[in-house]
């Protein structure tokens, strides 16, 4: 899957500032949202809510994003005690559902012990990670056979989705506000090499704020325990440039 130089599908004004208008809804209520590396979050079956932070929720980059595209503003989210049965915006920004059908989500996500084959490990939000633990089940097995029911979604397949559709771009003068901005581990993408590779080669992915040289993410700022500074909230603007290597753009409006 190749990269283009330039973007080739139009910009939209409208449609970036109503999906920037979705983030920050998210960015606004980033005090109740936790980031969760390794995603558990509620795509994935865990438990939505942090244990040692009732009222917050564990949320990841690749989820974020998700929401943010589909159309569902944190009012109409999970976070906010919803089910998502349904896409809150018309359109959502993903041309097609195939990445995530939130309108199937609430099927999967409330009785996923039982689709991997542990119906005791049910809770009243998902997978039970106490019950588990106490059953002595080993949570790689788990976090294994949850990524077998295809709900787990990374920033990688992300990427996939829009590389699919020739939706991406290297050009970073080109970039606009609500664009994608995708990263890359440190040992890929030497310099002027633009193509793309393998799907483990991404690992975080943002949408371009008004100022194009930040972005809105959900990042791993969340220290719990003794390590320093405590509870950081996981919804940020951060520099495009900055600690994190970019790969390439995606610019999802129609």
């Amino acid at each position: 899957m190749m990269i283009k130089t330039k973007p080739g599908n139009e910009y939209d004004p409208k449609q970036a500032a109503a999906l920037l208008a979705c983030a920050e809804t998210y960015l606004e209520n980033r005090g109740r949202l936790i980031y969760s590396f390794g995603g558990r979050t509620f795509l994935t079956g865990f438990d939505l809510f942090d244990p040692e932070y009732a009222d917050s929720g564990n949320i990841d980059c690749s989820s974020f994003v998700l929401l943010v595209l589909s159309g569902i503003p944190y009012q109409k989210s999970p976070y906010a005690g919803v089910s998502v049965k349904e896409l809150h915006a018309a359109p959502g920004f993903l041309s097609d559902p195939e990445l995530v059908d939130f309108a199937k989500l609430p099927e999967h996500y409330i009785p996923i012990a039982e689709r991997i084959g542990h119906p005791e490990l049910s809770g009243p939000k998902g997978l039970d990670l106490k019950k588990a633990e106490e059953a002595g089940i080993d949570l790689k097995t788990l976090v294994d056979k949850i990524e077998k029911t295809g709900l787990v979604r990374w920033s990688s397949k992300i990427a996939d989705y829009f590389l699919e559709r020739e939706q991406c771009f290297s050009d970073a003068s080109c970039a606009r506000p609500g664009d994608l901005v995708f990263y890359r581990f440190p040992e890929h993408f030497t310099e002027g090499n633009r193509k793309y590779k393998s799907n483990s080669e991404i690992s975080h992915v943002g949408i371009l704020t008004k100022d194009p040289s930040k972005m809105i993410n959900s990042t791993g700022s969340y220290k719990k325990g003794n390590n320093a500074g405590g509870f950081h909230p996981a919804i940020t603007i951060d520099p495009v440039f900055g600690k994190r290597l970019p790969a390439f753009f995606a610019r999802p409006v129609l």
